[in-house]
Formats: C-alpha cells, structure tokens, sequence
C-alpha cells in the first residue's frame, strides 16, 4: 500500500484539479443555438423542443471531448 503512495506522490498523472464547468456551459450554448436556429426557421415549438435537446447533447459531448484532449495532452506529455 505504502509503496503504491509513493509512486502516485512522485508521478502525477493528472493535475490536481480538474475544472468541468465547460460541460454545463457548453451544454447550454449548444441548447440556445439549436433554440436560436428552429426560432429562425419558423418551426414550430414541438420540434424546437427537440432541437434543444440535440443541441444540448451536442453541446456536452463537445466539451468532454475536449476535456478528454486536454487531460490526454496533460498525461502525455
């Protein structure tokens, strides 16, 4: 046990604090452009609802993506 301690306090694989508040945040982007573009279009309210669902999804996948690059980026080099 103490020996698997050691060798986590002297090699850092990941910083110490992880931000994910981009996922939220992009999350919510996502869900007011897709909101924005069926405003435009002029469809109707159902499928604007729809919209912002996949637009949320979209949203959130980005950001983990890119989440999962900076960390892969951080363990890599």
């Amino acid at each position: 046990m103490t020996v698997g301690i050691a060798i986590a306090t002297r090699v850092r694989l990941l910083p110490e604090v992880v931000d994910i508040s981009l996922v939220p945040t992009l999350a919510g982007v996502g869900r007011l452009l897709a909101a924005a573009y069926g405003a435009v279009r002029r469809f109707p309210p159902s499928r604007i609802g729809r919209l912002t669902l996949l637009g949320t999804l979209a949203g959130g996948m980005l950001a983990v993506g890119i989440l999962a690059g900076f960390l892969l980026r951080q363990v890599l080099s």
